[in-house]
Parts: structure tokens; C-alpha cells; sequence
């Protein structure tokens, strides 16, 4: 197809190749927040321009007999935090979509070499999704996934820069301290994934006796509010540190002094919890907030980190914690102000 045809053809399905991008992106965050993935910066994903097709096909010499035929034209790529997901995440891809083709890059790589690492599959859409009216007709293309963690995108990003592909790219001089960089990213997903295990085994300590006793910290407080709080209340990300500063403001400094607390407040925060969404689901406009109408559907509106400020509230007053969360909240922005 000479390039003026295949122009046309870009043009004529540009638009199903968006759609196309915008639905892989919807299903594939869902998949890995339902599996508890954790992404190191929001999910990536682009069309290839038609400026930038064509550079690549006068750059590389290519000739394609249809727009169909080119594996990357739609690119997703997902940053992982941690490298212990990337196997897990392989295996929902795999289990997910049709898979075409899948790289793994750093196989291209000796023990010693340095280099680009990232796992590369190129997908179709299942046929069942095709059958929802939605996804229909978007069977002709293919994507391009991309999985890696931030420590390799970091790499990728600074080697893409620089264009130090491979090591005969780079000037002699420099070999000795780009290797350097190349070995400490690598050093930085396996440092996390020594924080992970570290962590793991520190909770499994902490719900022992003796822990009760020691002082609060940010994964002491959360496995305390866990073990506490109705579980459906809990959230993926809440602010726990915000709490801790909160708590050590009000003396309470031991998972101990928070247990006895919230036992003593727990019928208090569940029916705050029932009232609040009682008035909130009477008011149909907050249904408009994101997240907020799913959880009032599941019958629940604080998190665990609100449902203990509440028990807060009915030990100490309304006006003692609300001033409290006042003074962290300045004290924040001030911080910010004069850049610490």
C-alpha cells in the first residue's frame, strides 16, 4: 500500500483505533485494581500520530499492506511499583486478552550487559467483549502492552534520552558510571521488594501481645483500624499518616490506647456511618462525586481512617479534633510554602 492509501486509511479509522485505546486503558486499570496491583504513576497510553507513522516508516523502511498490520499503532503501557507484580500482572494479561505475541526485552540481554527491560505483548481484544455494542467492530487492530516497573521506565526514559540503547553506544568514558546507574535501578526493585518482605513479616509481629504496647506507626495504626473497623468500610489508600499526626497530638501513642477508644465508640461511629449515608443518598446530586455513589450503594460512607475520627469525636469533642485537623492542615500548606 503506497503511503497516500494508507494515509486515507488512518484517517478512516483513527477514531475506532481511540475508542479502541480509551476501553483497553478502562479494563485494564480495573483489572490490576481488583488484583491490588499498585501502578508507580498513572497508566500511559497514546495513538500513534499520523506525523509519527510516518517518520517511523521512512525511518525504518517499512511497507505495510494495511493499517491493521501495525502492532503498536494503540500503545498501553502500565508503570508498576513493584517488581514482585510483574509476574502476577503477566499472568491476568495472558488471562485477560488474546495474546498475539509477548517480548520479554531483557532476554535480549547477557549477564553483564546493561539495557532496556520491559515485557512487550501485543493483544486483541477477546471475542466475547466484542459481542457488547460498545466494543463491536474493533476486532481489526492489535495493541501494544507494555509492563515494567518504575526503576526499568526510569532507565527507559534517561537511555531513550540520551540514546544509550546498548553498551557499544556509549562513549568509553562514560561506560563505568552509566553500568554504575544501570546496576542501581536494578538495585532499587529488589531494595523494595526487601521493604515488602521486611513489612509482611513486621505485621505478622505486630499482632502479637507485645505490640500492643509498642508505639503507633503508619502500618501499627492500619492493622489496628483493620482489625477494629467493619471491614467493608476500608478503602485502598487512605491517609494514615494524617491520622498518626493526629492521634500522637491527642497522647494516644499505642495500638493499646486506640483499641480501648474505639471499643468504647464502636456503636457510636457505626450509626454516624448509617446516618451519613441515610443524608447523603436523600441528596440525589452526590451521586455526581466520584467514588462516592459506589460506596453508598455498598451502604457505607467513611473510610476506616473516618470512622475512627469519629470515635475521636466522641471522646474528645467535636471542637478538640476539628482544631486539630485544622492546625495539621496549615502547618501542611505552610510547609509547602517555604518548599519543605
Amino acid at each position: 500500500m503506497d503511503i497516500d492509501a494508507l494515509h486515507i486509511q488512518y484517517q478512516d479509522h483513527a477514531g475506532r483505533a481511540e475508542r479502541l485505546r480509551e476501553a483497553v486503558v478502562v479494563q485494564l486499570s480495573a483489572l490490576l485494581a481488583a488484583n491490588d496491583v499498585t501502578l508507580g504513576v498513572p497508566m500511559e497510553s497514546r495513538v500513534k500520530t499520523w506525523a509519527s507513522l510516518a517518520e517511523k516508516m521512512d525511518r525504518k523502511q517499512l511497507t505495510l499492506d494495511s493499517l491493521f498490520h501495525l502492532h503498536d499503532l494503540i500503545g498501553v503501557r502500565a508503570i508498576l511499583l513493584f517488581r514482585s507484580d510483574l509476574a502476577r500482572v503477566l499472568e491476568l494479561i495472558k488471562n485477560t486478552f488474546d495474546v498475539v505475541s509477548l517480548e520479554d526485552t531483557a532476554a535480549r540481554l547477557g549477564d553483564s550487559e546493561f539495557g532496556y527491560q520491559s515485557q512487550h505483548f501485543v493483544v486483541r481484544l477477546p471475542k466475547s467483549w466484542l459481542l457488547l455494542p460498545s466494543l463491536a467492530g474493533l476486532n481489526d487492530f492489535c495493541v501494544e502492552l507494555q509492563v515494567r516497573t518504575i526503576a526499568q521506565h526510569i532507565w527507559a526514559a534517561a537511555s531513550h534520552k540520551l540514546q544509550y540503547k546498548q553498551e557499544s553506544g556509549v562513549p568509553r568514558p562514560l561506560r563505568r558510571t552509566i553500568n554504575r546507574v544501570s546496576a542501581l535501578l536494578e538495585t532499587v526493585d529488589l531494595e523494595f521488594e526487601r521493604v515488602l518482605d521486611e513489612r509482611r513479616a513486621y505485621l505478622q509481629d505486630s499482632q502479637t501481645p507485645q505490640a500492643a504496647t509498642e508505639p503507633l506507626n503508619v502500618d501499627s495504626l492500619a492493622a489496628a483500624l483493620a482489625e477494629l473497623l467493619p471491614p467493608e468500610n476500608k478503602k485502598e489508600d487512605e491517609p494514615y499518616a494524617d491520622l498518626l499526626t493526629d492521634l500522637i497530638a491527642l497522647k494516644i501513642e499505642t495500638p493499646e490506647q486506640l483499641r480501648v477508644i474505639l471499643n468504647r465508640h464502636t456503636e457510636h461511629v457505626k450509626n454516624s456511618d448509617r446516618e451519613r449515608v441515610a443524608e447523603l443518598r436523600a441528596d440525589s446530586g452526590i451521586f455526581d462525586e466520584p467514588g462516592v455513589s459506589e460506596r453508598l450503594a455498598r451502604g457505607v460512607f467513611y473510610a476506616h481512617v473516618g470512622l475512627a475520627r469519629e470515635a475521636l469525636r466522641a471522646e474528645y469533642g467535636e471542637e478538640a479534633v476539628d482544631t486539630l485537623f485544622r492546625k495539621r492542615k496549615q502547618s501542611t500548606r505552610k510547609g509547602r510554602k517555604s518548599g519543605g
